[in-house]
């Protein structure tokens, strides 16, 4: 796996894919391998990905920085809802708010869920469950989806 470069755009989402080309494009994506995040299924609406290691240091108690899980938050919410969107639509993040548990201790799982998606927006809920399976985190998004989100070329970059 090589270094993701900063500016590295992502390839587009395998519209109309099988199940498994979509886990492999979740996996291939820049921030995906910056992190260390890995899809374990995906599905219309929803998303699951893990975090068990990565080059992140952890906090002094064991527990991923907060900072970090917002961040997989975020990225797992982001392919949860560009697996129900046209070609060529891209969301953007407008909020994100986390409230944290307990510590976020290591390995991670991120489960993202469409909650409801409308013509313009898209409102989702992201659970951080952490190494006993605990609820660890539980964040709330929105990302637009109109006109004000980038559109994707369909060429990679």
């Amino acid at each position: 796996m090589t270094e993701p470069e900063l500016g590295q755009h992502a390839a587009p989402p395998p519209h109309g894919g099988d199940p498994q080309k979509w886990i492999d494009w979740a996996d291939e994506q820049p921030v995906s391998q910056a992190i260390g995040l890995r899809c374990r299924h995906i599905e219309a609406g929803r998303a699951e990905l893990t975090l068990e290691r990565g080059p992140w240091p952890l906090n002094p108690n064991g527990a991923v920085h907060g900072g970090l899980v917002a961040a997989c938050a975020d990225h797992t919410m982001a392919i949860s809802l560009i697996s129900m969107l046209e070609p060529g639509t891209m969301p953007a993040t407008a909020t994100l708010a986390s409230d944290f548990l307990r510590p976020a201790l290591p390995p991670l799982t991120f489960e993202a869920v469409v909650d409801r998606r409308g013509r313009t927006m898209g409102f989702l809920t992201i659970t951080v469950s952490d190494k006993d399976g605990k609820l660890a985190a539980k964040c709330h998004g929105t990302m637009p989806i109109d006109g004000s989100s980038r559109f994707l070329d369909d060429t990679p970059a």
